[in-house]
């Protein structure tokens, strides 16, 4: 299964700001972000993702939604909402016994750093906003090892925002 994360940083690398309000991100980056969950199909998100989207703006109505949480039995905002606190691998599993045969992780860091850690990350698509963070969330934390990335494309999104697409190395 191809797994693709698909974020927005600011310029200095954060994934959110300390308030943990996307009032940041541009028209652009929303519109790629549900094109490529419309896309695939199946989405992989953080509790705390979750609880910013739901109930009202929750990336897919059919398909799946996978949350990592703790808290696995919470009251899902939609019968599509799955949350666990299974392993990336079994997950993997899940969604591919669904017949999925990609996902993207939409957030949040504890999320990426699992997936990364796994071994399971095909694809880093980042979107660059013109932004800079004094504090905030980074892309990974407790991730030991070094990996490599190829990039495969560079397009700019409007006046200030970049979308940087990366193949990560095995």
């Amino acid at each position: 299964m191809k797994i693709t994360i698909y974020l927005a940083a600011s310029a200095n690398g954060m994934i959110s700001n300390n308030r943990n309000v996307p009032d940041w991100l541009s028209p652009e980056y929303g519109q790629g972000f549900m094109a490529i969950c419309e896309r695939t199909q199946a989405v992989i998100m953080g509790k705390t993702t979750y609880n910013i989207l739901a109930p009202n703006y929750l990336p897919l109505k059919e398909g799946s939604l996978v949350v990592l949480t703790h808290d696995t039995k919470a009251t899902p905002a939609q019968p599509n909402v799955l949350f666990t606190s299974d392993s990336p691998q079994a997950i993997v599993a899940q969604l591919s016994a669904k017949g999925h045969t990609e996902a993207v992780i939409i957030g949040g860091t504890q999320t990426v750093s699992a997936f990364i850690k796994a071994g399971l990350v095909n694809e880093l698509i980042l979107v660059v906003e013109p932004v800079l963070f004094g504090k905030g969330l980074p892309l990974m934390e407790g991730v030991d090892a070094e990996y490599k990335l190829a990039l495969q494309e560079v397009k700019k999104l409007n006046e200030n925002s970049v979308e940087l697409r990366y193949e990560v190395r095995k």
